[in-house]
Order: C-alpha cells, then structure tokens, then sequence
C-alpha cells in the first residue's frame, strides 16, 4: 500500500521536456517517462530512419490529438502481422515506456534479423492520448478517456478496454458514466477505439499476434476475459506460450510473472484483447507490468530500463514461437 501518493507522484513527475539535443534523432529516453508527443517523435525518428519503416495516421482522439502507428514492413507483402497497443488506460504510465523500449531494442538493438526479415510490424504506441495527456497536466490517477458523457454531474469519459464489441457490457462494467469502468453508451462509442479498430482490420492477413501493454500486477493474461472458463480454441498453445515467456521474463531479473487466463484476475467484457482475438488473431496477450501494488500506477522512473530488459526476454519468447511457423 503506498503510504503518501501525492508525494510519490510530484518523486515521478517527468522532467521539464527537453528538445533533442545536437546529432540525436529524438529526444524520447528510458530514464523517465514522456508525453504523447515525444512518443509520436520518437515513431517518427524511426520511421524516418529506415527505409523499411513508415507512420500511419490512424485518425484524431477526441480532443484532436494525432494517433499514429508505426509501420515496420520489412517482410513485405503476405508475412505475418502483429499489432502491439499501449497506453489504452491513461495512468498506467509503464505500458507505453517498455512498449517503446521493446520497438527500440527490435529496431536498432536486435540481434536477431530475422524479426524484421520475416515479420510486419505495427505499433500504437498511444492509445488514449488524451487520457495519457490529461495524467500529465491534471490527474495523474486518471484511467479513462475525456469524451463528454453527458454526465449531469460533469464526469468525462468512458473506460476504453470496456470499449469493444465482443461481448460488449456483459460483464466487470458500469453504467454510470462517473465510474472508472464506465462501458460507454455503445460498443466503439469512443473514437479513438473506432480508429484502433478500423485500421486494425485493414490488415492483411490478419495479425498472428495481438499484444496490449498494461500496469500493474506482473501478470501475462491470455483470453478470453469476458467470463470465467470462456477460452479459445487454441487456449492450451496461448496457455503454455505465456508460461514460457513468464519464464524467460523471470530469468533476468527475478521478476515474477503470473501467466493466467484474463478472466481469472476478474471477468471485464470490452476488452481490446478479447476483440483481437474473436477477429481471428492466433495468439493474443495482455501484460500487467510492474509491479504489485506497492507503488502501483506510480512506478519510479528507475523501474522502467529493468521493466524493459525482462519484457524484450519475454517478448522474445513468443516472437521466436511465431517465427517458427514461418516458412
């Protein structure tokens, strides 16, 4: 249990933002945390770095924020996709920080060719923007998103992992629209999932992977979430494939990862996971970074490069299962 938050949050709040300084190509880093525009330079930076490498715009949030997904296309035509989202809860600072550590290790780190060779890869390093923005500039602890809801009592937003149309509100949702797991009025009644969704079914052939970047509680989840015992055909693959990489993950840095089916932490209907895999995604995980509870969704700034080194040996786990399938 934290003892003072507040006083956590001013110890974690993010440097003034720095411009790039001289020869370098962004000014995103891993020792602190950055706002959504020093995300969208850093894909950028990548993006205008490698010729295999493109942004695509995807639409505006709500409030006009850009959402762009990088496009690292490499394998070319007819390869396996994959599609990794972060940042889908506002406060849960660690998902888009590890997200972009990973890309950064694939792209300029990896020792492994064949990741790009053989692979497409698309990344939304941003979610929610204007959630992600508003815990920068007034409510570190917000989750939601800041559509106007109507609410007679002002409140904004709709919780937007309960957002989807695959079983959408059966269950772990509210309907009042001042709770932090407030469905919306309908399926995709929030425009930032509309766009995650209609640029998601663009691609062709249908992603062999879904990944989406949560905090906390050290958990690799695997679908479905919707109800208790409700698992995909191929459960017992997805099942042995999150055991697998929890074990990879633990053995750099003694972190313990629980690897459970979703509903078993609590049945929530609307998740982003749950509509990846009912399009037809193989395998599809959720992972709840560090840590357990003791600094929660205020993880110092210090746990993001070691956050980051456990989940590249985890992520490596599954890509390696993907790449064997590869022709």
């Amino acid at each position: 249990m934290i003892e003072d938050v507040e006083k956590l949050i001013q110890e974690t709040k993010p440097a003034a933002k720095v411009a790039k300084s001289e020869g370098e190509r962004y000014a995103m880093d891993w020792n602190d945390y950055h706002d959504h525009d020093t995300l969208n330079e850093f894909i950028e930076a990548l993006a205008d770095a490698n010729d295999f490498a493109s942004i695509i715009p995807i639409g505006q949030s709500y409030e006009g924020r850009e959402m762009k997904v990088l496009a690292i296309t490499k394998a070319g035509p007819g390869a396996p996709n994959v599609f990794l989202e972060a940042g889908i809860h506002a406060r849960e600072w660690i998902s888009p920080a590890v997200a972009t550590y990973i890309v950064r290790q694939m792209v300029e780190d990896n020792e492994n060719p064949d990741y790009l060779d053989k692979i497409n890869w698309y990344f939304l390093p941003s979610a929610n923007p204007d959630g992600y923005s508003y815990t920068f500039t007034d409510d570190r602890l917000w989750r939601k998103t800041r559509s106007d809801t109507g609410s007679a009592a002002g409140c904004k937003g709709v919780d937007p992992n309960r957002n989807w149309g695959f079983h959408f509100a059966e269950t772990g949702v509210s309907f009042d629209k001042c709770s932090e797991v407030y469905c919306g009025p309908e399926a995709f009644s929030e425009v930032e999932m509309k766009n995650i969704r209609d640029f998601v079914l663009t691609l062709d052939p249908v992603p062999v992977l879904g990944w989406c970047f949560h905090s906390y509680s050290q958990l690799w989840l695997w679908p479905y979430g919707y109800d208790y015992g409700a698992y995909p055909e191929n459960y017992k693959e997805i099942q042995q494939l999150a055991i697998d990489a929890s074990d990879a993950l633990y053995e750099v840095h003694g972190t313990v990862f629980d690897p459970i089916n979703s509903a078993d932490l609590y049945p929530a209907a609307g998740a982003s996971d749950d509509w990846y895999k009912s399009i037809g995604m193989r395998f599809v995980f959720t992972t709840e970074l560090r840590d357990t509870g003791r600094y929660g969704f205020v993880l110092p700034k210090d746990q993001i490069i070691p956050s980051g080194e456990e989940m590249w040996a985890g992520f490596k786990t599954v890509v390696d299962k993907v790449l064997e399938d590869v022709k």
